[in-house]
């Protein structure tokens, strides 16, 4: 019967039943030769499989802003140091647009494993407090490691009547007219920034956004703006005597800076304890396995005290702030405390 039951199958006679078996063998052979090579090349792709390069394949750092800007340029500081590293490609990938939004909802939904990284800056937590309905849940990014923090420097126009945090906050409470700010963007770092700044003294300001501190700065330099946060980039202004710099946002003098007061110590006592700064860090989709955040953290600082890193950083005008990762949450934590109730108190939206 089961001969009979072969040979329709086979539509050959029953006699033909050892062949078919005999085939039936070679075929399962040859599956089993095929599914073991399916697995042999999975274990090369798979990233993070035992015996393969850290992190198994090409890793993209999706930047959300523009390129050439400062988060841009240590992201590619970063990216290329760790390609050496891991001996694999680091491709960074500019998704600007929407205040940070596409890049970052991009980035939360990348596969969880370890090669797709997200480095971004203050957007990421002035945005949970300007945006109506993300498109991605703040915790859906775990944070990983800091890169570094940039204390703002308080520049103004030469034309505005003022050498001195003092006597600026004397001129905006006595002129009669807002005082205009420059930033690169509503809600960004220079803006709140401002904001705090005016807040803290009790007067209100005319904010000027613009599409990135470059033409903000243009601006300012030109005179369409009277004053505007920025990096230490700018000095290069106030040494041709096109800008004045009067003080810098960090609460203890700062090595960008040693010739610049602290805002903080300048004498105003309701800027006793004024400090703002942009932070820049490296995030990951929040289910990466632990043991791939661990190796990819621990890379990262090792990539981070190399002397030429180092040297990047120190070009860009900003200063490394190695922390561990809870510290890195903490810091996030603290920073969405602290500028979420201004922003719904200045009713600040995003662009």
């Amino acid at each position: 019967m089961r001969s009979t039951f072969l040979s329709l199958l086979t539509d050959r006679p029953a006699g033909h039943v050892p062949r078919i078996a005999a085939t039936a063998r070679r075929a399962v052979a040859v599956a089993a030769l095929a599914a073991s090579a399916a697995l042999s090349a999975t274990a090369q792709t798979t990233p993070n499989v035992p015996g393969t390069p850290f992190p198994g394949g090409p890793t993209t750092l999706i930047v959300p802003y523009a390129a050439g800007g400062l988060t841009d340029n240590l992201a590619r500081a970063l990216g290329q140091r760790l390609a050496e590293r891991w001996g694999q490609p680091v491709v960074v990938d500019n998704r600007a647009g929407g205040g940070t939004v596409i890049g970052t909802a991009t980035a939360a939904r990348a596969t969880p494993d370890g090669r797709t990284l997200l480095v971004t800056s203050f957007g990421f937590t002035a945005n949970q407090f300007m945006v109506p309905n993300l498109p991605y849940r703040q915790s859906a990014l775990e944070p990983l490691a800091m890169i570094a923090v940039a204390p703002a420097i308080l520049f103004v126009h030469p034309s505005v009547p003022a050498d001195d945090v003092p006597s600026l906050v004397r001129y905006m409470r006595t002129s009669g007219k807002p005082f205009s700010f420059a930033s690169s963007g509503n809600g960004s770092s220079p803006h709140i920034g401002a904001e705090l700044f005016a807040s803290r003294i009790g007067v209100s300001i005319v904010h000027v956004p613009y599409r990135g501190n470059g033409p903000g700065l243009n601006d300012l330099v030109g005179g369409q703006v009277q004053g505007m946060f920025d990096s230490k980039a700018a000095l290069s202004f106030v040494k041709a005597g096109k800008l004045k710099a009067l003080g810098i946002s960090s609460l203890k003098p700062s090595a960008l800076a040693p010739d610049l007061k602290p805002i903080a110590q300048s004498g105003v006592p309701e800027l006793a304890t004024f400090t703002t700064a942009s932070w820049f860090g490296v995030l990951v989709p929040e289910a990466t396995p632990k043991p791939i955040q661990n190796r990819l953290y621990a890379d990262i600082r090792a990539v981070l005290d190399m002397p030429d890193m180092r040297e990047a950083i120190d070009r860009a005008g900003v200063e490394p702030l190695p922390l561990t990762q809870p510290e890195f949450a903490a810091y996030l934590k603290s920073e969405a405390e602290r500028w979420g109730p201004l922003i719904r108190e200045k009713n600040i939206k995003a662009d």
